[in-house]
């Protein structure tokens, strides 16, 4: 069930202390209406008391709709976390909702991202049917093919499900400093569908695992850490 909490926090803009309630999980089943506000950027945000500006507060957050198979687990790196203690966090939760679970129907697969572009991103993404850790490949693609327009160093990839056709999976570039969306770039459908042929095979399958190993699975910081690697 969708679970909300009761915080004290500081406006990042005019300091002011005040009490919130924010939510910690969303049952979309139960709450059809929190998809919508989860893609429209309501949730979790907050208008201060005082300076009345818009913010949101980048807390845990776990997203759940189970008609659509969907289960996604976002752990920000807030406060100067780190991506290992993120992951860390994800795997204890993950373990912990597998104890609850029951013993003769088989658990979700529960995807972890760390921001909240990628949570709304894969929200579509998942809803579409496309295999994440695959698409993430395709981005790695994208990002080797073309570095001097896509340095991974300053630009996000993000899957487009609204611009997307049977032909093109569709990608909005996005600047990481501004979070300005850019530009929009295509990738054949019938090339992602061969990819899905190749990593078929359990092989191959572990390939394509041993590139991005989850449970965070990233094109762009894959693509950083071979660059870091020459």
């Amino acid at each position: 069930m969708s679970q909300k909490r009761t915080h004290e926090i500081a406006c990042p803009f005019c300091g002011r202390e005040q009490t919130v309630d924010l939510w910690d999980s969303l049952d979309v089943d139960r709450d059809p209406e929190l998809r919508e506000a989860l893609l429209a950027g309501r949730i979790n945000r907050v208008e201060c008391a005082g300076c009345r500006k818009s913010f949101r507060i980048d807390l845990p957050l776990v997203y759940h709709d189970r008609e659509r198979d969907v289960f996604i687990h976002y752990e920000p790196l807030a406060g100067g976390r780190t991506l290992e203690q993120a992951e860390q966090g994800f795997r204890e939760a993950v373990r912990e909702l597998q104890k609850a679970w029951p013993p003769d129907v088989v658990p979700p697969e529960i995807h972890l991202v760390i921001e909240w572009s990628e949570l709304v991103e894969r929200v579509f993404l998942l809803e579409e049917g496309l295999d994440a850790r695959l698409v993430e490949h395709v981005k790695y693609l994208m990002y080797r093919q073309n570095p001097a327009k896509l340095p991974a160093e300053t630009k996000n990839l993000l899957f487009d499900a609204q611009d997307s056709t049977d032909a093109q999976l569709c990608f909005v570039v996005q600047d990481r400093a501004t979070r300005k969306l850019e530009a929009l770039l295509n990738f054949a459908r019938a090339d992602y569908e061969a990819l899905v042929n190749v990593f078929d095979s359990g092989e191959q399958l572990a390939l394509l695992e041993e590139q991005l190993p989850g449970p965070y699975v990233n094109g762009r910081l894959r693509c950083l850490r071979d660059q870091a690697e020459k």
